[in-house]
């Protein structure tokens, strides 16, 4: 079962649309400009990664392809026989480039090595057993441990005594045929820090531009709401002119028709009749439409107040139901008062029936022949406070559960070609709801498991 509940505030119907507009403008500003900030770190991001991480492994590609150059020469056959403990060549001296290297025979047997840090040959040895070494690309980036008191140059003491390093390995032969294979790496752990920095710092930085995406959107949703909100204020003030210069030409037309009916004349020719009372109808129809935008405008303008007195609100009920006697009788529905012998509130009278007249004459609208409409009113306890709550429920067909969050909306009917069959121009639940944003209370609107449906009314008494 859904619910439509509309809450009391202080802003009226016009403020409560600008403000919510001015929200959805403010989120959609902030999510493009934050999306662009993103996507702008992100790319930052990757072609800094992309072009230190390119630049490192070509490096160690070409210390590699040196190393090998000088293995497949006259220097393999040195290793052989032992006469050499290392390579003593340039390309296999140990510095930033290179931490440590490892030569190995086709057998798997140590040819030679050099570390820039005791214990690195080991685990390199391991990972080359294991095959964790050997990659598509010839390079791989290993976590080595360093030995006690051998932590990574710049590590807290603190951290975990590992090193990140590029390893990379190449094949070379002696004499056309393959003798061995080469492993080498450099330290990266810098390389790997500096990004996870980089990281931090471009998060922190987004979330600023992001904070001031959302400053920057809330300021340029404001100003563009601002020619909107005036284009509204004159369409306001021109309803409510409009609809007070067209009150008494109403009246006088009413009036001058009330008179024709009383002629003999006019009685007695039933074309004149029925002229005249078709014009006495579609009168009273563009009274009641200019006495609602009137009402609508005021609302709109903050010029409905409430007049608070003490009363019976009984017997005003019964009265109200009274006077809608004949309309109910035209359609055979059968109305029924249930509340208390006495009901002492302080509200607004006058607007109090007004709201009861608008939701009975909805119910009365759309139930078909033979229908029933219920008014329930009672005093209740909450929040520690004594509440007046109002029910009317209905027979009739029901609303649509998709125009349960619309029908209070200004000129809105959920079933056009039905609305216009029963009458109206959609403005009877919206002035309910600008009543109960007067009177201070809410109003709820829900559809009847059994047929029907029933709006609530709670206000402070």
């Amino acid at each position: 079962m859904k619910f439509n509940v509309f809450r009391s505030g202080a802003s009226r119907s016009g403020n409560d649309l600008f403000a919510r507009t001015q929200k959805r403008l403010t989120w959609r500003y902030s999510a493009v400009m934050s999306v662009f900030l993103l996507l702008s770190f992100l790319i930052i991001y990757l072609l800094l990664h992309l072009l230190i991480w390119n630049n490192q492994k070509e490096r160690l590609h070409s210390l590699l392809d040196a190393e090998v150059k000088q293995l497949q020469g006259p220097m393999f056959d040195e290793l052989l026989q032992g006469r050499d403990h290392g390579p003593g060549n340039q390309e296999f001296t140990l510095s930033a480039d290179q931490s440590f290297y490892v030569i190995l025979n086709t057998e798997g047997g140590l040819l030679g090595s050099g570390e820039i840090q005791p214990g690195l040959k080991e685990q390199v040895l391991k990972l080359a057993d294991s095959g964790a070494a050997k990659t598509a690309e010839g390079l791989a980036i290993v976590v080595l441990e360093q030995g006690p008191g051998l932590l990574h140059k710049g590590n807290d003491p603190k951290d975990s005594p590992q090193a990140a390093y590029l390893l990379g390995s190449r094949v070379f032969e002696h004499k056309g045929q393959p003798a061995g294979i080469l492993y080498a790496g450099k330290d990266v752990t810098f390389q790997q820090q500096l990004f996870r920095w980089l990281l931090g710092v471009l998060a922190a930085i987004a979330a600023v531009f992001i904070l001031l995406a959302a400053v920057f959107s809330r300021v340029m949703s404001r100003q563009a709401m601002v020619p909107v909100r005036e284009a509204y204020d004159r369409q306001k003030h021109f309803a409510a002119d409009a609809s007070h210069e067209l009150r008494t030409p109403l009246s006088v037309m009413l009036s001058s028709i009330e008179t024709l009916k009383l002629e003999d004349s006019i009685n007695e020719q039933t074309f004149t009749r029925h002229v005249v009372d078709g014009m006495y109808s579609e009168v009273q129809r563009m009274t009641a439409l200019t006495r609602d935008l009137l009402l609508l405008a005021r609302s709109d303008a903050g010029l409905l107040e409430q007049v608070l007195r003490r009363f019976d609100l009984a017997p005003v009920l019964a009265l109200t139901l009274s006077g809608l006697g004949v309309l109910a009788e035209a359609k055979q529905i059968r109305l029924t008062l249930e509340a208390p012998a006495e009901l002492p509130v302080k509200q607004d009278q006058e607007k109090l029936v007004q709201l009861m007249v608008i939701l009975l004459e909805n119910a009365i609208k759309f139930t078909p022949a033979g229908g029933r409409v219920i008014l329930r009113a009672a005093l209740i306890q909450k929040n520690s406070s004594t509440w007046l709550a109002l029910e009317v429920q209905d027979t009739g067909v029901g609303i649509p559960a998709e125009d349960l969050s619309r029908i209070f909306e200004r000129f809105y009917r959920p079933d056009q070609s039905r609305s216009r069959e029963a009458g109206g121009h959609g403005l009877g639940l919206a002035i309910a709801k600008e009543l109960i944003d007067t009177l201070g209370g809410s109003i709820m609107a829900e559809n009847c498991p059994g047929g029907g449906s029933v709006f609530r009314v709670e206000l402070r008494s």
